[in-house]
C-alpha cells in the first residue's frame, strides 16, 4: 500500500486497527432519496447465504450452493452494477473508500464491482445474524472464484432509523456476541470495517430499512 496523505498523528496508522469507522455527509438527502426511487424501480429478490460444496448431480463437479437461509437471513436484495444512472454514486463512494482505507487501514484493494441494495422488512423480522463478509476455506461460489479477497466491508442507511424504521440496529461483535458493539445508524452515514468482523444486522420491529453494502476486494492478506 502506498500512503499519499500525510497525517499528525503517525501511531495511530502505524498502531491501531479500528474495528470500524465512518463518515458522514458525503450524500445529501435529495441524493438519497434519488437513490431509492431508483433502486425501487429496479425490484428486489431473495437474500442468499453462502452454503456448503454440493457436487453436481450430472457432472459431478463441485460447485458451492448459494440460497436463501431463513433461519439466517431474513432480507431482499438487488445487485447494481456501474451505468449512466449509478456512475454518480460509484464515483462519490470510490473516493470516501479511499480516504478511509488511506488514514485507517491500508488494505491493499483492487476496488469492487458491484454494490448491494437491501431491504429489510418489519412484517417479517428482516435481519442478517451475525456472520463474516470474508469467505474462508474453499467454500467460494464459482463466480466469485476469480474476484479475489473481501477486504473492506462498506454499509450505508438510505433510510431514518427512529423514523422510517425501528430495530434493525447494526452491530459489531469485538470477541464477545453478548457485548456486541451497536453503531449509531444514521440517514446517509458510511459504516466502514474490516471483512473480517463478525457483524449483523439484528430484527427490524417496524418499517423498512434500506442499506447500501459493498465489498472492496483486494489480494489475500500477507
Amino acid at each position: 500500500m502506498s500512503f499519499t496523505t500525510i497525517l499528525n498523528n503517525p501511531w495511530e496508522r502505524h498502531t491501531v486497527t479500528y474495528p470500524w469507522v465512518y463518515w458522514d455527509g458525503a450524500f445529501s438527502d435529495e441524493e438519497l432519496q434519488k437513490m431509492c426511487d431508483y433502486f425501487a424501480e429496479q425490484g428486489v429478490e431473495r437474500g442468499t447465504t453462502v452454503g456448503a460444496a454440493k457436487p453436481d448431480a450430472e457432472t459431478g463437479e463441485v460447485k458451492i450452493d448459494q440460497a436463501p437461509n431463513e433461519k439466517v437471513r431474513k432480507s431482499n436484495v438487488k445487485f447494481h452494477n456501474r451505468n449512466e444512472n449509478t456512475a454518480w454514486i460509484y464515483d462519490r463512494f470510490n473516493w470516501v473508500i479511499q480516504q478511509l482505507n488511506e488514514q485507517f487501514y491500508g488494505f491493499d484493494l483492487y476496488g469492487y464491482d458491484a454494490m448491494q441494495y437491501t431491504e429489510y422488512e418489519s412484517v417479517e423480522g428482516g435481519k442478517y445474524d451475525f456472520h463474516m463478509d470474508t469467505i474462508l476455506g474453499q467454500n467460494i461460489p464459482h463466480d466469485m472464484q476469480t474476484q479475489g479477497t473481501r477486504k473492506m466491508s462498506i454499509v450505508m442507511c438510505l433510510n431514518e432509523s427512529g423514523v422510517d424504521f425501528e430495530g434493525g440496529q447494526f452491530q459489531i461483535n469485538n470477541g464477545q456476541e453478548a457485548d456486541a458493539e451497536t453503531i449509531e445508524l444514521k440517514k446517509g452515514r458510511i459504516i466502514a470495517f474490516p471483512s473480517w468482523m463478525l457483524h449483523r444486522v439484528a430484527p427490524t420491529t417496524s418499517g423498512k430499512r434500506k442499506s447500501l453494502v459493498i465489498w472492496v476486494l483486494g489480494p489475500k492478506f500477507k
